[in-house]
């Protein structure tokens, strides 16, 4: 029996500045499916679920809820109309309650204005019990894990009996054990009755769980299908408007070289990094791989100097060099495109601009006048050779989708010319016309002689863009394989699960 239309959005348009994000858009959820909503960066999912929320207000168009037209002013005139999200950036206050936090901005008071505290908690304590974490509601927020954390945004939406609740990106920064826990309980809620909108550029996740997939490419919409009657394959090229290879044809000449750009011996930092030796040689992309915790970002980051090595020895060209900082490993040629893009990797309220040039741009300078001609000049090349897309270098960064964001934080160390790249997950949180970008970029900077790094807690993506593989687990190199030729995952994993 087909279910009944719950939501539906018809013609939806959005314009941001010069920006033409949706574009007379279609979509429609029905009761108790979940909807998975799919396309590149800034092919516009985010807002139009943003609309749907009442975070953003459309141009133009028709939302239908319930069989009603509707106009949500907020996002809690959607909540209260029975629509939640869950943000990929989650927003809690952190030295407040669980309880606290679920009711934000909708206490319940007395006709004196004073907060109806019982009946808060009493009401938390109902809702939580749903997923068995009523004994959470009294802990303040900043004593709880990422996964808890996404639960309170349900709870949040569940206060007011959702009937729709938005995901965006919701296992970003989940462990593969919290993505599990948010399956069962999507599961759970779609068993409920409650639907789904789930956006996410996994498209394995979409496969497991939702019932059709929805495909949008530069604000326009592309099409619908049951996931059953579709391929993995035909999802992309909907994504991409064309056929991709996500990993395309290596050709590089692999082993070209042996000269040894970069070793590291004995590096030893407390529990986290215990006797760390490679080498690192030019004209190769050698991927580390391991669990989350099992050492590989510590690593480096104490390579880059943030958390100082407690002993062990550094070689750059075969000659030995001391770390001590960020500056210093700059200054030598190392360059780090961190994991976490928006707290490590960008400047998001700087220009472009002044995002690609931090890192040297006191070598533009002239008795403490920047060259302003060749800042433009070399951030411009460096936007042209990532095809990063904004309207010039002065726009701001947190205006930029994720994958140009990403495209940001490698140009900045691009332009170091740095020898020696770590890239640290580079294509976390993109689409996959993005991806296919980095891959060939990776390829590229080998191909001139850089000594490439690339950390990845994706298997596929280490075994068809690395050349050799180090494995981690618990601070250490549980194994190298010197040849990555003929390896399965299971190979891989059998060693970072030890």
């Amino acid at each position: 029996m087909k279910s009944r239309t719950i939501l539906q959005a018809s013609e939806i348009s959005k314009r941001f500045g010069g920006v033409q994000a949706l574009d007379n858009v279609q979509f429609d959820l029905q009761g108790g499916e979940v909807h998975a909503l799919v396309g590149e960066n800034g092919a516009g999912k985010s807002t139009l679920i943003k609309i749907i929320s009442g975070i953003y207000q459309k141009d133009s168009g028709h939302l239908f809820y319930e069989g009603q037209e509707v106009n949500f002013k907020n996002n809690i005139d959607a909540r209260l109309g029975g629509i939640g999200m869950v943000p990929q950036e989650i927003q809690l206050a952190p030295r407040l309650t669980v309880a606290e936090n679920i009711f934000m901005g909708l206490y319940p008071k007395t006709g004196y204005g004073f907060v109806k505290w019982k009946q808060l908690y009493k009401r938390a304590y109902d809702i939580a019990k749903t997923f068995g974490i009523e004994n959470l509601i009294g802990l303040r927020v900043e004593r709880l894990g990422t996964g808890y954390r996404q639960l309170i945004e349900i709870l949040k939406a569940l206060v007011f009996h959702a009937r729709v609740i938005a995901f965006d990106e919701p296992t970003a920064a989940l462990s593969d054990e919290e993505t599990r826990e948010l399956f069962r309980l999507i599961a759970k809620l779609k068993k409920d009755g409650i639907s789904i909108i789930y956006v996410s550029h996994r498209l394995d996740e979409i496969f497991q769980i939702a019932d059709r997939v929805t495909v949008f490419k530069d604000g326009q919409y592309v099409g619908t299908h049951s996931v059953t009657d579709v391929t993995k394959e035909k999802v992309v090229s909907m994504m991409v408007g064309r056929e991709l290879n996500l990993y395309g044809e290596d050709k590089r000449k692999r082993g070209k070289t042996r000269e040894v750009v970069f070793e590291a011996k004995g590096l030893r930092r407390g529990n986290e990094v215990q006797d760390v030796n490679f080498k690192v040689h030019a004209g190769e992309i050698l991927g580390l791989f391991g669990m989350v915790g099992s050492g590989r970002t510590e690593t480096i980051m104490s390579i880059f100097g943030v958390d100082p090595l407690e002993s062990g020895e550094i070689f750059i060209s075969g000659k030995r060099v001391t770390i001590k900082s960020p500056i210093d490993a700059v200054k030598l040629g190392i360059g780090v495109v961190p994991e976490n893009r928006i707290t490590q990797g960008v400047i998001l309220r700087a220009s472009i601009r002044n995002n690609i040039t931090l890192p040297f741009v006191r070598t533009l300078a002239r008795f403490g006048a920047i060259n302003a001609h060749k800042e433009q000049e070399i951030v411009r090349q460096y936007m042209d050779h990532l095809n990063i897309k904004a309207r010039s270098e002065n726009v701001k960064v947190n205006t930029l989708s994720g994958g140009n964001q990403q495209k940001v934080s490698i140009a900045k160390w691009l332009a170091t010319r740095s020898d020696i790249i770590f890239f640290d997950e580079p294509t976390h949180g993109i689409d996959v016309g993005a991806k296919f970008e980095i891959y060939q970029l990776l390829r590229e900077l080998s191909d001139e002689g850089k000594g490439i790094v690339m950390i990845s807690s994706e298997l596929p993506e280490v075994l068809n863009v690395c050349d050799r593989i180090l494995v981690f687990r618990d601070g250490k190199i549980a194994h190298e394989f010197p040849e990555n030729s003929g390896l399965s995952e299971a190979d891989v994993v059998q060693y970072a699960l030890g």
